[in-house]
């Protein structure tokens, strides 16, 4: 009885006003407590290592891993070398923008679309078939959202950074781990079950890095975070190596305003506002110039997105025929790419 307090009784769910938002808040004594034991009896540089326990264990097998939750084996993660050879040659890597509730999603082939965070809310209600794949690096997400994550089809493939795993298992357990084909999306200077690293401590083909940003161009190598899960989605794109690249629901503006499949009464916190000029532009900027250097297209599908046109070109493919070619903010008519 006691344990079962220790282990179940103390979660709970505490919300702080962010930006007139509820910021998700989880907080489990057993899992706080170990995890600040283990803080204090490992070295500096596996530290990092900390947000993906207690329960939940990878072991690595080449570019994938055997995920174990409280001891028992669920299975194995994809592949990154293999999903490779099932890449696409143009890739939708669709977020959670508002503008998405004005534009024609049906227009988007579902084999060839990366789904980040809330934005599976478009397989739930059937805009979107089946995706290439599901992206999530905020395991708070998780928390909030594992009720729609857990109505996917049973198989998607779920790209999940190692402490969202840990926030699947700690949420629907080995039932939901199990449902999907996992993906570890690994942090690049912060390796599982590895200490901390250098950048240039990787080749130097599977990355690329400018005075204020980095990008990874080899999944099986790890992941950059820039403020927006976006990147994730960007990243996978240059993991495949596709030649287009459309970004939906990328809009980055009313940070005050709630995601597509939210109201003003569900709203979940966002941190953009304090990302965008620090960390979100520079990692764009660093996209675009890779994407040269790589022979890749990439453009901005949302008409309202505060990106800047002259770095990410705005391509209209879909919008629908009511509208009116004004960008949100901007006079006169949008310049539109109809390189599809």
């Amino acid at each position: 009885m006691g344990r079962q307090l220790f282990t179940q009784g103390y979660s709970r769910l505490l919300f702080l006003k962010s930006m007139n938002k509820q910021r998700f808040r989880r907080f489990d004594l057993y899992t706080t407590a170990y995890r600040t034991f283990y803080k204090l009896l490992v070295p500096p540089a596996l530290k990092h290592m900390a947000i993906t326990r207690p329960f939940l264990k990878l072991m690595a097998d080449a570019d994938a891993w055997h995920v174990y939750w409280k001891g028992h084996c669920i299975g194995r993660t994809g592949s990154w070398a293999d999903l490779s050879a099932q890449a696409p040659v143009r890739l939708f890597s669709v977020g959670s923008g508002p503008s998405i509730n004005q534009q024609d999603l049906g227009l988007i082939p579902g084999e060839q679309c990366v789904l980040v965070n809330g934005a599976i809310s478009l397989v739930l209600d059937s805009t979107v078939s089946r995706p290439f794949a599901v992206m999530i690096e905020d395991s708070r997400f998780i928390y909030e959202r594992a009720d729609m994550l857990m109505q996917l089809p049973q198989g998607t493939r779920l790209c999940l950074v190692a402490s969202a795993m840990q926030a699947l298992g700690a949420t629907c357990g080995a039932e939901g781990l199990a449902h999907f084909e996992l993906f570890l999306i690994d942090g690049f200077e912060t390796p599982y079950g590895k200490a901390r690293r250098e950048v240039n401590e990787a080749p130097s083909e599977s990355y690329r890095m400018s005075a204020k940003a980095k990008l990874s161009l080899d999944l099986a190598q790890g992941h950059f975070g820039c403020g927006t899960v976006m990147y994730c989605g960007i990243q996978l794109a240059f993991h495949l190596r596709v030649q287009q690249l459309y970004l939906v629901g990328f809009d980055l503006t009313d940070f005050d305003q709630p995601r597509f499949y939210e109201n003003q009464h569900n709203a979940a916190w966002t941190g953009l506002q304090n990302a965008y000029q620090e960390r979100i532009l520079p990692a764009l900027k660093l996209a675009v110039d890779t994407a040269q250097e790589f022979n890749m297209s990439i453009e901005n599908c949302s008409h309202t997105s505060i990106i800047p046109r002259e770095l990410i070109p705005f391509n209209a493919r879909l919008m629908p025929p009511s509208w009116d070619g004004h960008y949100a903010g901007e006079e006169g008519s949008a310049e539109q790419s109809d390189n599809c």
